[in-house]
């Protein structure tokens, strides 16, 4: 594997104390630090496990992170399969319950601590849309997604314009599709799928690789969810730094 710049990934080896400050208004009180904080497997820069995060930030719970690299393949450890035979990141785990997917986690997170959380309203047509919105980002755009950013990140080569026009028809357009013509994905009001979006576009606008000036209406939207959540620079910007850091030669 290609070794990192320094920088590109904090240290994996002490695990970090996340502590949220913003507390959603329907939130549950945690529990005491005897059986708190839940750990989180992170990796900066990954948009599942930024999702995960902001949601913790955003309804009030702790994470203990363990940052797994792999450009050390901390992913395929014996250790790190038997939690997750994936061998992908988010992991988490509540006191050896042990869940992975990252929207697995945050519907964990909301229903044992938010159930009434409104970035998770409780009308099921509205739940419905929100669950769709997040499917469609994980399962139907994010596999383009990663075949487009991963040979930036681990062979360190520039996109070429075949490269660009893939990603546009097969991510842009369905990041577009799934926010639609209101200011958030459900219409006139912040959800957990606005928290997805926004983390996944963090590559698209962050890390130059294309021109976000052609996505205005997507441009539009991260700008404000930017400028909204008081937790996005905390969570976002050290994957940021360290991917753009990382990219900054391209072949």
């Amino acid at each position: 594997a290609p070794r990192t710049p320094s920088g590109a990934t904090p240290p994996s080896a002490r695990p970090r104390r996340e502590r949220s400050a913003h507390v959603d208004r329907h939130s549950r009180p945690i529990a005491t630090d005897a059986a708190m904080p839940y750990t989180l497997y992170n990796l900066y820069g990954s948009p599942p496990c930024a999702t995960v995060r902001m949601l913790a930030k955003h309804i009030g719970v702790d994470l203990e992170l363990k940052n797994v690299d792999p450009f050390k393949r901390e992913h395929l450890t014996p250790e790190y399969l038997k939690l997750n035979p994936f061998h992908k990141v988010p992991t988490f785990s509540d006191d050896g319950f042990i869940i992975y997917e990252s929207s697995a986690i945050c519907y964990y997170l909301l229903r044992k601590h938010a159930p009434s959380s409104d970035l998770y309203p409780d009308c099921p047509r509205t739940r419905a849309r929100v669950d769709q919105a997040l499917a469609t980002i994980t399962s139907t755009i994010q596999p383009h997604y990663f075949k487009f950013f991963r040979p930036r990140f681990y062979e360190l080569t520039k996109p070429t314009p075949e490269d660009v026009e893939q990603f546009e028809e097969n991510v842009i357009k369905g990041f577009e599709h799934v926010l639609g013509e209101g200011n958030y994905v459900l219409g006139d009001k912040l959800s957990l799928a606005d928290l997805s979006l926004v983390a996944h576009l963090t590559l698209v606008f962050e890390v130059p690789f294309l021109n976000g000036d052609k996505y205005p209406k997507l441009k539009a939207f991260y700008n404000r969810l930017k400028a909204e959540l008081p937790y996005f620079e905390e969570v976002n910007r050290p994957g940021i730094t360290g991917l753009s850091t990382l990219t900054a030669d391209l072949k």
